[in-house]
């Protein structure tokens, strides 16, 4: 009597850790079915349980420290369930976790409940972040070789995405045939013509994955399947068979490498000093149309070292990198303009899209220019003093790999009235320049 009363004692306690299983959604509803199937197998369990502890000391003669360490080990199973986390994204991870399926669903049973639970529970359990936590420092101490269905480790703590068929682009596999490459610069001219109908100088911009300027730190067993990358096939093609300008930073970046790190070792971004070549590349093009254009240089800011990184692969990784890896890792120069004479605005001006506009004014009555970059995330690693140069600047930002809809942005650039119009693509989403979405005659 005295097992099923301790055994019914120990049900309940789990009944109540466990109230998240079937106490779901928001408001609570309580899942009938869920809490009969949690209390049919606690009730066993905690009932085998506790005539296992019984034997355990009767039959087997074991003493009480090897009892209550049995009992411990078995109430850290417990540990997992004793509080569910309800959050939907992890910032840690960078992605939606699972939702809860019930066991029926609109009078229907759902047949893949064990997997749907398995994958909620998984991405919910209690202390999951505390898990990875350890997990990963675990695995960074012994080996560094970490990696995921996003990303992995290379050598020197450097990480690398493998979204986007980034590891396909390193390795050069598929490049552009020469009917894509034709369609590329037919489309280039065809905006070209557009923006010189309108006032606007046209350039192309395209700056280099991180792993092209870094590839001894990649990972081994990726080969080389094409002695040319794609994003240099572009760039040369255009420069022999175009007149739009193009811009591609990679040769300043490699010999620039020597002397600064270029990009995060945790993330997907060129860091300060990487941006900060590529745009003494782009304005040293432009200045050429453009004179009077001014072109910053190092004594015009403050250069300071700050743990300030870029953790989007490290995040990809499950890895919290301000936690976890040493300050050095996460350690990058930073530019900061001495004497800042831009003030600027932000707009979402759609969600959907997910487009954005960074709008930027300068109070120096020197700066006559207006431009317009349509540009990505690299661009914003140099927007707030590239701004510096212009009258007026508008930096129309399409994140998470969009295409560039210039036709949808094509009044607000046209309104601009800008005498430089700059499109600028990261090398992993090269293939949106056959989709530019072109502006109508």
């Amino acid at each position: 009597m005295r097992r099923v009363i301790i055994a019914t004692v120990l049900t309940l306690l789990i009944l109540i850790w466990g109230s998240d299983f079937y106490l779901v959604g928001e408001p609570l509803s309580f899942d009938w079915k869920v809490f009969v199937i949690i209390l049919t197998l606690a009730g066993l369990a905690c009932y085998k349980l506790v005539d296992y502890l019984a034997q355990f000391k009767i039959i087997e003669h074991n003493s009480r420290i090897d009892i209550v360490f049995v009992a411990f080990v078995i109430a850290f199973m417990f540990v997992p369930i004793s509080k569910i986390n309800h959050d939907k994204i992890s910032q840690q991870e960078n992605r939606t976790l699972a939702e809860y399926v019930p066991l029926v669903k609109d009078g229907k049973i759902n047949f893949n409940y064990g997997r749907d639970f398995e994958a909620w529970f998984n991405d919910h359990f209690n202390q999951r972040k505390l898990f990875i936590d350890v997990n990963s420092e675990i695995n960074l101490f012994l080996n560094r070789k970490l990696k995921s269905d996003t990303a992995m480790s290379g050598k020197d703590g450097w990480m690398f995405t493998k979204r986007w068929q980034s590891v396909e682009m390193f390795q050069n596999k598929y490049l552009f045939d020469e009917d894509e490459l034709k369609e590329i610069k037919e489309q280039l001219e065809y905006l070209q013509r557009w923006a010189q109908s309108r006032g606007m100088k046209f350039y192309l911009f395209l700056v280099p994955d991180k792993e092209r300027i870094y590839p001894e730190v990649y990972p081994d067993g990726f080969e080389k399947i094409n002695p040319q990358a794609k994003i240099e096939q572009v760039a040369e093609f255009l420069k022999k068979n175009s007149s739009v300008p193009v811009i591609y930073p990679g040769e300043a970046l490699m010999k620039a490498k020597d002397e600064h790190i270029l990009f995060y070792k945790t993330g997907t971004h060129w860091n300060h000093q990487g941006a900060y070549v590529g745009y003494v590349e782009l304005f040293k093009r432009i200045k050429k149309d453009f004179p009077n254009l001014k072109i910053m240089k190092p004594k015009d800011f403050n250069i300071t070292p700050k743990v300030s990184a870029d953790v989007d692969i490290a995040s990809a990784l499950g890895i919290d990198a301000y936690k976890v890896l040493p300050k050095a890792d996460l350690t990058y120069d930073e530019f900061e303009v001495k004497k800042p004479t831009v003030q600027s605005s932000y707009t979402m001006v759609d969600k959907d899209k997910r487009i954005e506009t960074y709008d930027f004014v300068s109070s120096n009555p020197s700066n006559k220019l207006r431009a317009v970059f349509y540009a990505d995330s690299q661009f914003l690693r140099m927007n707030w003093y590239a701004a510096e140069s212009f009258k007026n600047m508008l930096h129309i930002y399409t994140g998470y790999g969009r295409d560039y809809d210039v036709d949808y942005m094509q009044k607000a650039i046209l309104d601009y009235k800008p005498n430089i119009f700059v499109i600028e693509t990261g090398e992993r989403f090269l293939d949106r320049l056959l989709n530019l979405n072109l502006p109508k005659e």
